[in-house]
C-alpha cells in the first residue's frame, strides 16, 4: 500500500469519522458538563476516548483528556461512581457531591448528554435547509435502460420533460406519468450546454410506474432550494421528531417481535458501517454529510437512552426507582445491575460489529 493509497484512506475514510463522531461526543459530553457545573456538581475530568490519555491538562479543579481511543468520551462526577483515585474521593456530607444533589438536578444532569445530540442534530438540519442546495442530477443510470438508450449520462442535470420544468424527483415522476409508453423530450443541462434528448417513457410491468431508468443524487432531497431559516427552524424540528418517533417505533418492533429479522440485519450498524456511511456522505457533499451526521446524532440519542445499566438511560432507571422507593438502590445492586448492562452492551456491540463484517465482505 504506497504513501498516496495510505492518504486516500485517510483523507476519506478515517477523517471524516473522527471529526464528525468526535463532534458527537464532545457535544453529548459538554451536555453533562455543563448541567453538572450548573447544578453545582464538582467535575473531576472531562475525557473525549478511552484508555490511556495521549494528552490532557488541568484547569482549576477539572482535568480535560484526549485518550488513545476515540469511540466514546466520559465525564467523571464527584460522588457518581466510588473514587478509584484516592484524589477523587469526596466527602459524602460534600454539597458537590453528585448524590446529595436534588433528583431533578441529578437526573437532567444525566438527561443532557442525549439532550445535547438531539440539539446538535437540529442545528445541522436548520444549517442543511437553510445553506444547501441540492442539485437535480442524474447519480446513475440504469443498464439497459431507456435514459442509457438515449445516452444520458450520471452528472447530467435535468431541467425539463416535454416542455414541463423539472426541480425535483416529484416534478420528474409526476410528469413521466403522464407519458406511459411514449417517446418524451427531455431537456438536460451537460458541461454548461443544453442538449435536447428523445428518451420512452416506459411503463414498468411489476410496479405500473412509467420510469426512465434513472436515479437522482439526494434521492428525496434532490432540486431542493435553501429555505428561510424560519421554515428552517420548523422543518429541522419536524425531521429530528420524525426520525426519533420512527426509530422508537423501530426499537419497539424488535422487543415485540414485529421487525422482521432480515430488516435488523440491514438496518442495524456498527463503528465499520458508521465510518463507511460517513466516507461517502462526505465524498458526496456537504448536504449529505450534514444529513448523515443529524440522524447518527438521533440514533446514538435514542440508544443512549435505551434503559441499559451504564447507558445515560440505565442512570436515568436507577433514578426513577429512587423516586418511586424514595431511597436509591443499594450498591451492591446497582453494581450488579452495571454489571449485566456492561455484558448485554457488549454482547449487542459485538453483533453488530459481526453485522458490518458480514456487510463489508459478504
Amino acid at each position: 500500500m504506497n504513501a498516496t493509497t495510505l492518504w486516500d484512506l485517510f483523507a476519506g475514510w478515517v477523517l471524516p469519522f473522527a471529526v464528525v463522531f468526535g463532534t458527537i461526543v464532545l457535544v453529548h459530553e459538554l451536555g453533562h458538563f455543563l448541567v453538572a457545573r450548573r447544578v453545582g456538581v464538582k467535575v473531576h475530568e472531562f475525557a473525549i476516548g478511552f484508555g490511556r490519555a495521549v494528552f490532557q491538562w488541568k484547569r482549576g479543579e477539572t482535568r480535560y483528556s484526549l485518550r488513545i481511543f476515540p469511540l466514546g468520551g466520559f465525564v467523571k462526577l464527584a460522588g457518581m461512581d466510588a473514587a478509584v483515585d484516592p484524589a477523587e474521593e469526596i466527602d459524602p456530607e460534600d454539597h458537590r457531591n453528585f448524590q446529595n444533589k436534588p433528583l431533578w438536578q441529578r437526573m437532567a444532569t444525566i438527561a443532557a448528554g442525549p439532550l445535547a445530540n438531539f440539539a446538535l442534530a437540529v442545528v445541522l438540519l436548520i444549517v442543511f435547509y437553510a445553506a444547501v442546495e441540492v442539485p437535480f442530477k442524474v447519480a446513475d443510470v440504469l443498464p439497459g435502460s431507456p435514459a442509457q438508450a438515449a445516452g444520458i449520462l450520471p452528472g447530467d442535470r435535468i431541467i425539463a420533460v416535454e416542455g414541463n420544468p423539472v426541480h425535483n424527483l416529484a416534478d420528474l415522476t409526476g410528469t413521466l406519468q403522464q407519458f406511459p409508453d411514449q417517446t418524451v423530450e427531455i431537456v438536460i443541462e451537460r458541461d454548461g450546454r443544453e442538449l435536447r434528448v428523445p428518451v420512452l417513457a416506459a411503463r414498468d410491468p411489476q410496479t405500473g410506474r412509467v420510469l426512465i431508468g434513472v436515479t437522482v443524487m439526494g434521492g428525496a432531497t434532490a432540486g431542493k432550494e435553501r429555505l428561510p431559516i424560519g421554515q428552517s427552524v420548523v422543518q429541522a424540528v419536524r425531521d429530528t421528531a420524525q426520525w426519533t418517533w420512527s426509530l422508537i417505533r423501530w426499537l419497539g418492533g424488535i422487543v415485540s417481535g414485529q421487525t422482521p429479522a432480515e430488516q435488523v440485519r440491514d438496518s442495524v450498524a456498527g463503528p465499520i458501517g458508521i465510518v463507511v456511511g460517513l466516507g461517502e456522505s462526505a465524498r458526496s457533499g456537504i448536504g449529505y454529510l450534514l444529513l448523515f451526521t443529524a440522524v447518527l446524532n438521533v440514533n446514538l440519542a435514542l440508544v443512549n437512552l435505551l434503559p441499559i445499566p451504564v447507558l445515560d438511560g440505565g442512570w436515568l432507571l436507577f433514578l426513577l426507582i429512587e423516586a418511586v422507593r424514595g431511597k436509591p438502590l443499594a450498591p451492591e445492586h446497582q453494581g450488579v445491575a452495571q454489571f449485566v448492562g456492561l455484558t448485554v452492551l457488549l454482547a449487542l456491540m459485538a453483533f453488530v460489529f459481526y453485522l458490518d463484517l458480514t456487510r463489508l465482505f459478504g
